[in-house]
């Protein structure tokens, strides 16, 4: 094996679609909202979503996650998530993943954008 290589296994999983994320305050807890699809042919089984918060100079400062509202998301299916992160001051910017058994699941951004988001 050349340096530098090395045999990892991956799995491959077809990306998750973001349809909707919404954050907001309540005292020194952050919370971000959402609806997430399974466009795969195969279910999710134990999907977790995880925020992580970070302040103005990029430091990370908080970190919480929580499963989706179904255990089992199956094809085609939607599920909402809410991350409640407490202890969370100064939010500058956050991070949002989403894992199951096996590790990190993808994810691609398909909220509406832009003038003509309003409009559909």
């Amino acid at each position: 094996m050349p340096y530098g290589t090395a045999n990892v296994r991956h799995t491959e999983r077809a990306a998750l679609e973001l349809l909707s994320l919404e954050h907001d305050r309540d005292g020194d807890r952050f919370i971000v909202r959402g609806m997430v699809k399974n466009p795969a042919t195969a279910a999710v089984d134990g999907l977790v979503a995880a925020v992580s918060i970070f302040d103005e100079d990029g430091e990370l400062i908080g970190s919480g996650d929580a499963a989706v509202e179904v255990p089992r998301l199956a094809p085609g299916a939607e599920t909402s998530f809410v991350v409640i992160v407490a202890g969370a001051r100064d939010v500058n910017r956050y991070h949002l993943s989403f894992r199951a058994a096996g590790g990190i699941v993808p994810h691609l951004d398909r909220r509406p954008r832009g003038v003509l988001a309003g409009l559909l």
